[in-house]
């Protein structure tokens, strides 16, 4: 059951081959610790029946392991359905014709990115894992806190699942947590019915609200204890696998989020921001710095290279005062584009990334990004759209203007660059196209990463929350200028009085200086924006909630373009409005953009039209 992790669409019931959980690419990060050795001792030689499978904490990670290596075969779905039926991905004259479909949201049901059965695939081998945790649990085979870290971590994933189908199938999912035998049984309505998307949300606030819910990570590997937990959480080649799994606190945030349940999405995202203060004292640059959104060249000290923010360089390496335009810092050490280029082992990345899953070029399945987005390498089947240029274009979108006057947002620059005479998405591409010239290293070693979450996607959400939760000067703080700057009683001249006295979680400290010299936990918070260089926009900060909301998730655009969060923010702002013309307009703008006007009047009017269900237009055709 469980064990049985190739791409098909049955689960084989008997004996199955270990061979392809084994090569996953999770399980080359278990190898090369002695915490892992007992893992490996006890592989089978060849197949294992099922009935066997599940013995101890070893062949419970190896479920785990094996769910994780076949949802990154979901990773280029996730991000063509929610980029590509959205506004800023475009396809390219090399896009076949079910990709042309998802852009004019002409799906048929043989559209193969359409399809729910991988989905759903997936999920059945997790609610299999689940049942089986649950038995080992009972027996003795797995300790408490073994059976909650690995039951929590899979049924997180779970919910992330059925909010992506929810998100592009609303009302016909099927909610189902029981194990099954084959995809088959789906499909009986009398036993598994359609389920109201804000049904399901509520389902999945609910599970991640159990107070039974195991919300960390998995635990460190204790020597003296002999303690097992450590097996799901090592380092290797720089990288903790700590990152690969499911950041529940980010989850819970957004399922909140979601769900109109505000304060609760703020608590969620606030009480990661907490949590990550541990390991650090406030003598450490992490205690003030993790998961804020810092404009980091201010810190010329630490950040001689411009940290993760929009900067440039003197001829010295500095950051430059004099904001010289070709001296923008760019390389995958460096600036903004450090984000994304990053070979994992820096300091500073440790700030910003909370989930993430690399490709590795030794393990399947392959970095499916490189086909998508590359022409050196790849086969460049979609680019960025000309409506997304134009959002980082200050003479077409006016506060996509940089402090220094540069009439554009930079991270266009990092975010896409032109190669042979087109545009390319290089968010997914700094690990496979490299040096000044942006050539790969080895066309056949298709290596990159899968960032799901991160401090700039987590900030916009909280900011989000934070504002539908009556907390206008929070959310607008997160989003631009800082929590200084806002909360500074007005004709201050330092920061010594900038908190914001209110209670979790939106109790935030970001008082500097006096005669102690005293730093709260948030004094070096700047917002977004902030951290892009761009323009401040303070009237927004008392004026009306949906301007302010309508520039986060514009910003959100600039920000997340191509990382799979698009389609989401349309859907959820529209739904919450009951205004399907806030997404329907954007994609029909697209598509004019693109020279495509009767495509865009077709998908303008099918996304304006609710279903004879009564389900808005927004949803792809369902069938299992």
């Amino acid at each position: 059951m469980v064990y049985n992790y190739k791409l098909t669409d049955k689960i084989i019931m008997k004996k199955i081959s270990l061979k392809t959980i084994y090569k996953t690419l999770l399980v080359s990060c278990l190898i090369t610790t002695f915490s892992c050795k007992k893992t490996f001792d006890k592989l089978p030689q060849n197949t294992v029946d099922v009935k066997n499978a599940y013995q101890n904490v070893y062949d419970a990670n190896a479920a785990v392991i094996g769910i994780y290596g076949k949802f990154m075969t979901l990773a280029d779905r996730y991000i063509v359905l929610n980029e590509l039926r959205a506004d800023l991905v475009s396809p390219t004259i090399n896009a076949d014709i079910y990709l042309k479909q998802l852009d004019e949201h002409t799906e048929t049901t043989d559209n193969p990115w359409a399809d729910p059965k991988p989905w759903y695939s997936l999920i059945m081998n997790i609610n299999d894992a689940m049942a089986h945790f649950d038995d080992m649990y009972k027996t003795g085979r797995l300790s408490v806190s073994d059976y909650q870290e690995r039951y929590s971590d899979i049924g997180a994933l779970r919910c992330f699942l059925y909010l992506e189908l929810g998100i592009q199938y609303g009302d016909q999912v099927r909610y189902v947590t029981d194990p099954l035998a084959t995809l088959d049984d789906l499909k009986d309505e009398s036993k598994y019915p359609k389920i109201k998307f804000k049904d399901l949300l509520t389902k999945l606030v609910d599970f991640m609200g159990d107070d039974k819910r195991y919300m960390g990570a998995y635990s460190q590997n204790n020597p003296i204890t002999g303690s097992t937990n450590s097996s799901l959480n090592v380092t290797v080649d720089g990288n903790a696998t700590s990152l690969f799994f499911i950041n529940k606190y980010v989850l819970k945030g957004d399922l909140n989020l979601w769900a109109g349940n505000y304060n609760e999405a703020s608590q969620a995202y606030k009480r990661l921001i907490d949590l990550s203060h541990v390991g650090y004292d406030n003598a450490s640059v992490q205690y003030y710095e993790r998961f804020k959104v810092v404009a980091q060249e201010l810190d010329l000290a630490r950040y001689s290279t411009g940290g993760m923010s929009i900067s440039y360089q003197s001829p010295g390496g500095t950051p430059n005062p004099s904001q010289v335009e070709a001296s923008l810092w760019d390389s995958n050490t460096a600036g903004w584009r450090e984000i994304f280029g990053d070979p994992g082992g820096s300091t500073n990345i440790s700030d910003e990334w909370i989930w993430v899953l690399p490709f590795t070029a030794n393990f399947a399945p392959v970095d499916p990004f490189i086909d998508l987005f590359s022409n050196r390498g790849g086969k460049y089947l979609l680019k960025p759209s000309q409506r997304m240029m134009d959002l980082w274009d200050g003479a077409k979108t006016p506060d996509a203007i940089e402090t220094n006057g540069y009439p554009y947002d930079a991270r266009s620059r990092l975010a896409v660059k032109t190669l042979d005479g087109q545009p390319v998405i290089m968010k997914f591409l700094y690990y496979y196209l490299t040096g000044s010239a942006l050539q790969p290293v080895n066309p056949l070693q298709k290596t990159g990463r899968w960032t799901l979450s991160r401090g700039g996607s987590m900030n916009q959400h909280f900011a989000e929350a934070a504002l539908n939760d009556n907390q206008q000067k929070i959310g607008y703080a997160l989003y631009n200028e800082g929590i200084t700057d806002i909360f500074r009683p007005d004709g201050d001249s330092d920061s010594r009085n900038a908190i914001t006295n209110l209670p979790f979680p939106y109790d935030m400290d970001a008082r500097s200086g006096g005669p102690t010299g005293f730093l709260g936990e948030w004094y070096r918070q700047n917002g977004t924006r902030t951290r892009a260089k761009l323009i401040p926009q303070r009237f927004l900060l008392n004026g009306p909630k949906e301007d302010l909301e309508n520039a986060i998730i514009l910003e959100n655009a600039r920000e997340l373009s191509f990382e799979g969060y698009r389609w989401g923010d349309l859907v959820r702002i529209a739904i919450r409005r009951n205004d399907p013309d806030f997404l329907a307009s954007k994609v029909r703008d697209k598509l004019i953009a693109e020279g495509n006007p009767g495509a865009a009047a077709a998908a303008y009017t099918k996304l304006m039209t609710k279903t004879a269900d009564g389900d808005y237009g927004f949803y792809m055709p369902f069938k299992l």
